[in-house]
């Protein structure tokens, strides 16, 4: 129950959120942990704003934005070179955890071996709504985020298909075995990735409903913005070209489609430029274009870890 974990928080611009943030990873009832503190070239001297209030916590820089997925693997092998530790926990900067965050997380992790990954319950900064219990896959490997804007409640630890990458953790052995984040995704989706690979080596994702974190939604890119929405759909085909069935692959446009409509409302309420918006989706099918030799060959790959 008592082993190393390696707490992974990477940072771009985020000064604004990291006393709060840090103060309360501090405080964990858990002890036996590492905070590797991933700097992504911000420009609002973050890194300075740490090593003067937090001197003991282990700062990586890198010389530019490299998202969040490479962000995450810099920590990941810098915490591998420690043998010790069993387990990787990934946590966003713009977080603050109840003081059992970490302790519940392991105390999951640790109740059967089959079980590879962790999610907190997230919940929005108002500390009444929810944010996520666990996330769902749909046809077209689009993703939702279980229980989003209802009030909190009991919520059972169990078994969930996507674990979000804003609080999990993951048993360093598995992730040997899997792999690391992969950097193409530069931001979103990277962690539904994640969670297919997991659960196709044959391991479960569980949520840890006690160990608490409350998160400012989409302070990064804006909650409906342009860019969020390109890395969405980007990421979204490169799941599903990835992992999908030749029918779900030829179908899903169908219930993309469906679900582009369903959301335009939504888009329209918030004042966005259409115009933007469509841009955005075309650009990310393009660039699928010229990162089809890529995406067979992550295919061809993972069918072969996954069949051994």
């Amino acid at each position: 129950m008592n082993k190393k974990a390696a707490v992974i928080i990477v940072n771009w611009n985020g000064k604004r959120f990291l006393k709060d943030c840090l103060k309360s990873v501090l405080k964990q009832t858990y002890k036996n942990f590492v905070i590797y503190f991933v700097d992504n070239g911000s420009k609002d001297d973050s890194v300075k704003y740490v090593k003067n209030l937090f001197p003991n916590i282990k700062i990586i820089e890198l010389d530019k934005n490299y998202g969040f997925a490479k962000g995450n693997n810099e920590g990941i092998k810098e915490a591998f070179k420690d043998k010790n530790f069993g387990y990787i926990v990934c946590l966003n900067n713009d977080t603050i955890v109840d003081k059992n965050w970490l302790k519940e997380l392991v105390k999951t992790a640790e109740k059967n071996k089959r079980i590879g990954a962790v999610q907190s319950k997230i919940m929005l900064q108002d500390k009444e709504t929810i944010h996520s219990v666990g996330g769902t896959l749909n046809y077209d490997f689009s993703s939702d985020s279980k229980g989003f804007g209802e009030k909190n409640g009991e919520y059972q630890e169990k078994e969930i298909e996507l674990a979000i990458g804003c609080s999990v953790l993951i048993k360093t052995n598995v992730l040997k075995q899997i792999g690391l984040f992969d950097e193409k995704f530069f931001s979103y989706k990277e962690d539904d990735d994640l969670s297919i690979r997991v659960k196709k080596i044959g391991y479960k994702i569980f949520l840890g409903p006690y160990s608490i974190v409350y998160h400012y939604h989409s302070s990064t890119f804006g909650s409906k913005t342009p860019i969020k929405l390109y890395y969405n759909e980007r990421n979204r085909i490169i799941n599903l070209l990835t992992y999908g069935s030749f029918s779900q692959i030829f179908l899903s446009q169908f219930y993309t489609f469906i679900r582009y409509l369903k959301s335009k409302k939504s888009i329209d309420d918030n004042n966005s430029n259409s115009p933007e918006f469509v841009k955005s989706i075309i650009l990310a099918h393009l660039h699928i274009l010229i990162l089809l030799p890529y995406i067979i060959n992550k295919r061809i790959k993972n069918e072969k870890i996954f069949s051994s």
